[in-house]
């Protein structure tokens, strides 16, 4: 049993995952979705986001049966032991691999704007020391960060789509509308379903949420406030610079912030607000993973300090983060690790594990009518 006092609430739980899944993704999804479908871009956006749902329903349902166990014990009660611990390292690979893309890729655009002349090791190495703080100090006081930090998250997010408004008048930009034929919206959303990755930590957080059957509402309204400010923006870019344009750029939403002013212009460089709390969405995605293979490296070795696999793991994510020359070649490793890897941790093991649920579920009450119908015979 986990102790009461490191567990987190409902709402808590609702900030993990918007947290863990608001990251990365925000600067750069206007330009992968309008690659793919072009100015329907904004409704790929939104079939993505919902798309999850299902992902996450599963998760949270077989999360309040077998919750209390971990997720590796869970594993090991649906599968069996040998073939439990065998899907579960594909998990931790996933979360520590992961973790390394996105450092890497918060190096680079760092390094783009801000420190030209700065090796990548010196933007890597500070941003890694502070996320393991604050994982190796537990879920709870995670919990407790993403609670204070995401109200002020919201505010200046909306403060800057808001200041974007005037600049996005031309929405003439997105048409002509549903055009796209059907097969690229089909491929189209292998980009866009991992752009909404980040639930999965749920997996990880059963055994701590107080409230285990709130879990999904509180999972659900995260997502979709995901979806509603991803699909914002993405309008927002199209309306700005149209869809041609937007897929040439690197980093559409932050051009899209760059050319707003606010009336009066007391503040310039308007991106760097923007800049600054994408750090805070690295920051938090960076963390929310690194406590995530933290408790499945913990429950592999079967060792009950799980903070001390953080630095045990952080030299595989110094080298994942350090993969390729540049940030093209960045962004392609992560899309087919996200493709295979994402694909089964985020799709195939939820799916699975559900479907298990309910067949052990399903013999589980054959099994027991059939010993109440032996009762009964025995006593007549």
């Amino acid at each position: 049993m986990t102790p009461d006092n490191d567990k987190i609430s409902s709402f808590q739980v609702g900030v993990f995952v918007f947290n863990t899944i608001l990251g990365v993704g925000i600067l750069t999804l206007p330009a992968t979705l309008t690659k793919e479908v072009g100015n329907d871009a904004w409704l790929l956006a939104i079939i993505s986001g919902l798309s999850n749902v299902p992902f996450v329903y599963f998760i949270c349902k077989v999360g309040e049966r077998y919750g209390e166990k971990g997720f590796l014990g869970t594993l090991k009660s649906i599968f069996g032991r040998l073939l439990g611990t065998l899907l579960s390292i594909p998990v931790l690979v996933y979360f520590i691999v992961f973790s390394g893309i996105v450092v890497r890729v918060f190096a680079e655009t760092i390094k783009l704007f801000f420190l030209n002349n700065t090796p990548l090791e010196f933007i890597i190495v500070p941003l890694l020391l502070l996320a393991i703080f604050l994982a190796r100090s537990g879920v709870e006081p995670t919990g407790r960060f993403f609670e204070a930090v995401t109200p002020i998250i919201i505010v200046i997010l909306a403060g800057l789509i808001i200041v974007a408004i005037p600049n996005t008048k031309q929405l003439t930009n997105l048409r002509p509308y549903l055009t796209t034929p059907a097969m690229k919206y089909i491929t189209g959303l292998k980009a866009g379903i991992f752009s909404f990755g980040g639930f999965e930590i749920l997996l990880i957080l059963f055994p701590f949420i107080r409230k285990p059957k709130k879990a999904f509402k509180a999972s659900v309204i995260s997502l979709l406030s995901i979806i509603v400010i991803y699909t914002v923006i993405i309008i927002e870019c199209i309306s700005k610079f149209g869809a041609k344009k937007t897929k040439a750029l690197i980093y559409p939403t932050v051009t899209l912030i760059k050319s707003s002013e606010i009336p009066g212009a007391f503040i310039e460089r308007m991106e760097g607000f923007l800049i600054s709390m994408w750090v805070l969405f690295v920051f938090t995605t960076v963390v929310s993973l690194m406590y995530g293979f933290s408790v499945i490296g913990g429950d592999l070795f079967k060792h009950k300090e799980r903070k001390h696999f953080i630095p045990l793991f952080l030299p595989v994510m110094y080298i994942v983060a350090l993969m390729g020359d540049n940030v093209a070649q960045m962004f392609a490793i992560s899309g087919k690790l996200s493709l295979y890897l994402g694909g089964f941790v985020t799709m195939l093991l939820p799916t699975l594990m559900y479907i298990m649920m309910l067949l052990k579920r399903k013999t589980g009450n054959r099994s027991g009518d059939s010993r109440s119908e032996g009762g009964r015979k025995s006593e007549a």
